[in-house]
């Protein structure tokens, strides 16, 4: 099913599209001594999957190789959450079915199938640094790697730290950052491109736009009339504070277990995206991944799973669609997926029970929501009607996050 839906799309093209196949095509005309020149605005690693896949240009069109490197590290990802799952409950079906619920994501088909775009790699190998910690082993090698291919890497930075700092392991790894950088960037500077223009891409990346929010669902979508300038710098110590607090907790926590690691890495995930400014609305691509396998391993953030992938479809849409108005809901929702998570860091192990009203409420709230964004159509459309379905599908949002988290005295069996 994942590849037909992935065939069906492949001739979806949104604005980018053409940027990405003069990528494609520069590649596959000029070979390797391509390297040379600054074809993309990504970092290196890209350039070289851009020549790998220019190598089977007789399978099909330039946009639907593109797209083929998005859905190997899909398909990836799915693996690691599979695997994740696997290792920690030893339940087949689970495993199979976080393998399935992540090739099968909605924002991971619009990410990849529909818009081709590359956030699978980053979130594979930011993935594999938290598979690697959950079983008690070194993982900023792949971290390091994460942070070379996009930037978003470092939203699992604060995770990183804290692991670093709780396993009590040497403050040189951090080295290990710039060092794969550096070492991934060597065939590019070989083939004669200068150090200043692969030293620069980040810098270049981050001044492309200058907006608070780029349709991303987060804290900066309440505060839209902010002043550029403060707001980035509000942002950015906002964001740096919060950061090093969640390393802090997490080097003084004395929880334990592969559940606790994956929820701290979930909430560094999903809470630098929030903060930050100039967020895209696909960089909560790797909390909704990692939320996944959290739901998998415990049923109570089953919601939390949900959720994210119904926000990212919003936030998605604003793109996909120019239907801005889902943005509001969607940035309250996932202020309460913070919130709850970050509760969940507090006060420890909660329980589980299946709120049948909360999740039926939930889906026809939501339901109505994506019902009314389509019909009313692209721009602002401020009305009664908006108000009533966007103010009762965060209502239901928040009713089943509470309702599913019950206390653990509630009993054993509450968990099941």
């Amino acid at each position: 099913m994942g590849l037909l839906l992935r065939y069906l799309a492949r001739e979806h093209a949104t604005a980018d599209a053409a940027e990405y196949i003069t990528w494609y095509t520069f590649a596959r005309d000029h070979g390797i001594g391509g390297l040379a020149e600054a074809f993309t605005n990504y970092t290196p690693f890209y350039s070289y999957l851009l020549l790998i896949a220019a190598r089977f240009d007789w399978l099909g069109q330039p946009l639907s190789l593109v797209k083929m490197i998005s859905a190997i590290f899909e398909f990836g990802c799915a693996i690691v959450v599979a695997r994740m799952v696997w290792r920690v409950t030893g339940m087949p079906l689970r495993a199979s079915l976080a393998f399935c619920a992540v090739w099968l994501a909605p924002t991971v088909l619009f990410n990849g199938a529909m818009w081709g775009q590359a956030d699978s790699i980053w979130t594979f190998f930011a993935l594999i640094s938290v598979a690697m910690f959950m079983r008690d082993r070194n993982g900023v090698l792949p971290f390091a790697v994460a942070c070379s291919v996009k930037a978003q890497g470092v939203f699992l930075g604060p995770f990183v730290l804290g692991m670093i700092l709780r396993r009590k392991i040497h403050v040189a790894w951090l080295a290990a950052i710039p060092a794969t950088y550096a070492i991934l960037a060597i065939p590019v500077l070989v083939a004669g491109r200068s150090l200043v223009s692969v030293l620069g891409i980040y810098l270049g990346q981050a001044n492309t736009f200058h907006h608070l929010t780029m349709n991303a669902a987060n804290v900066w979508v309440f505060a839209g009339g902010t002043p550029y300038a403060v707001g980035v710098a509000a942002g950015l110590v906002l964001a740096a504070a919060s950061g090093l607090a969640l390393s802090i907790f997490i080097a003084q926590s004395k929880r334990t277990g592969p559940e606790f690691i994956l929820l701290v890495a979930c909430v560094s995930l999903i809470l630098m995206p929030y903060l930050l400014p100039k967020m895209h609305e696909r960089y909560f691509y790797g909390f909704e991944l990692a939320a996944i396998a959290l739901a998998c391993l415990n049923l109570r953030y089953l919601p939390f799973a949900v959720i994210a992938q119904v926000d990212g479809v919003l936030s998605y849409l604003a793109f996909e669609s120019e239907i801005v108005m889902g943005l509001l809901p969607a940035a309250l929702c996932n202020t309460f997926l913070v919130f709850y998570l970050v509760l969940d860091l507090r006060h420890g192990e909660r329980g589980f029970r299946f709120p049948r009203f909360a999740w039926l409420g939930f889906t026809a709230s939501t339901a109505g929501l994506f019902s009314y964004l389509l019909f009313a159509g692209a721009g602002l459309n401020v009305s009664v009607a908006y108000m009533l379905v966007a103010g009762l599908a965060t209502a239901m949002t928040l009713l089943l996050v509470k309702e599913t988290r019950c206390a653990s005295a509630d009993g054993p069996g509450a968990s099941r």
